[in-house]
């Protein structure tokens, strides 16, 4: 059996078990890489020169600077906020606790800002005695539509925009417009399919009788941390912003926030921040990386990216409309990393050949990978975390209630975003 092949066959079967087996899906990634290397497919050295070291230090100082901030009670403040201008009207609090979903998401790790948001909307519900089914999926939505917005919004973000070398503000530049459509696109497609259902919650007038007691300032656990989270964060998404201007790599700039905020709080245990910080993904992709050098290296990646041209007949739209339909509908039913990890490469080689689709090839892959997760309840591992979160809570989310619900939205969000990409950047 030759080279090529043996390649094929490890990727298969890592993704097979990617795709099926939830629990062992980062092992297996990892020891896939590990095979790969074992049987000598790729060198060990070689094998290291495809891990983005760049995108997962920024993974990890998002996720460290996301833990500590948790600690101080911020999150909690917001929702606590947003749940006192809306509590007599649920369709209100539907809005806003999305809205604040989404633009958490777009600011601190997706993974966390969920976690924190579906337990205190599942209190809150609880107190207001309703349905939290239909804000928990749109927190799922908001909050991949939301990150879609920045650099730092979700880990397929920080892995194209690695890949593109785009600026924390070309991000936003490209994204955030379509990002702001696909939310406001959303709140409709909301009010259309939960509205009644929302409504139809009576909230009980002693609990709203009861509201004017709470303050949201109770929620903030450490008033100390409270303010230097605000300040550093602040401090650091400004140099982010600018750091083409500072001609300083991003990665740098995210790393020394995280670990300034963790100087700055040694009252917080860095063994227990570390022991908190999400290893399996930060695994997960390196071992998605190293089974995507294979491939390159075999030259799969350059054979794949030469029928895309061939059957587009290099034609920027078709390639465009080729990417977009294709990472959407698989991140829609399978998860939308690994996805993104083999379209990587792919998009490299088409731009070596096309390098005018530079830089809407990526915008292209960000739009998909994002808006695709939102199709099922497996589209993205936070969908996942919500599902299981809320089955803990006795509030079950089938995969065909959700699919229900998103794939349609996924469908016209679809198009909404080939418009905007064919409107903006190839007409």
């Amino acid at each position: 059996m030759n080279q090529l092949m043996l390649a094929i066959i490890i990727i298969v079967i890592v993704y097979f078990f990617i795709f099926t087996n939830k629990r062992i899906r980062t092992t297996s990634s990892f020891l896939g890489a590990t095979v790969a290397i074992f049987l000598g497919l790729i060198s060990f050295e070689t094998a290291i020169s495809y891990i983005d070291f760049s995108k997962l230090g920024i993974i990890i100082g998002m996720m460290v600077l996301t833990i500590i901030a948790k600690d101080s009670g911020i999150f909690q403040f917001l929702a606590i906020k947003v749940m006192r201008y809306s509590y007599d009207n649920p369709w209100k609090l539907f809005i806003l606790l999305s809205l604040l979903t989404g633009i958490l998401s777009s600011i601190f790790d997706e993974i966390t800002t969920l976690l924190i948001m579906v337990n205190i909307t599942l209190a809150i519900t609880d107190i207001l005695e309703i349905s939290p089914i239909p804000f928990l999926i749109a927190q799922i939505i908001f909050a991949n539509i939301g990150g879609l917005a920045t650099y730092l919004g979700t880990p397929v973000n920080i892995m194209i925009g690695s890949a593109a070398r785009f600026s924390f503000f070309d991000f936003i530049y490209h994204m955030g417009p379509i990002a702001i459509i696909l939310m406001l696109v959303s709140i409709y497609y909301f009010k259309k399919v939960f509205r009644k259902q929302i409504m139809n919650n009576k909230i009980p007038p002693e609990v709203i009788a009861n509201f004017p007691k709470i303050k949201e300032r109770d929620c903030i656990t450490d008033k100390v941390l409270y303010k230097k989270t605000i300040m550093v964060s602040a401090i650091g998404l400004l140099l982010a912003l600018f750091s083409h201007i500072l001609n300083i790599d991003l990665v740098v700039i995210i790393l020394l926030t995280a670990f300034t905020l963790l100087v700055l709080t040694p009252d917080k245990s860095v063994s227990s921040i570390f022991a908190q910080v999400d290893w399996q993904i930060i695994f997960f992709i390196i071992g998605l990386n190293i089974l995507a050098g294979t491939l390159e290296e075999h030259g799969v990646i350059n054979m794949l990216s030469q029928k895309i041209l061939l059957v587009t007949k290099n034609n920027s739209t078709a390639i465009n409309f080729l990417l977009l339909s294709s990472n959407t509908f698989l991140s829609s039913f399978l998860d939308n990393i690994p996805i993104i990890n083999l379209a990587i490469p792919l998009a490299k080689h088409i731009l070596k050949e096309m390098p005018s689709l530079n830089p809407v090839i990526w915008i292209t892959m960000a739009i998909a990978a994002n808006v695709g997760a939102n199709g099922t309840i497996i589209g993205t591992a936070t969908n996942l975390i919500v599902a299981q979160i809320a089955e803990k809570n006795n509030k079950s989310i089938s995969f065909w209630y959700f699919f229900q619900i998103g794939f349609p939205l996924v469908i016209i969000h679809f198009l909404i975003s080939f418009l905007y990409i064919l409107l903006r950047y190839l007409i």
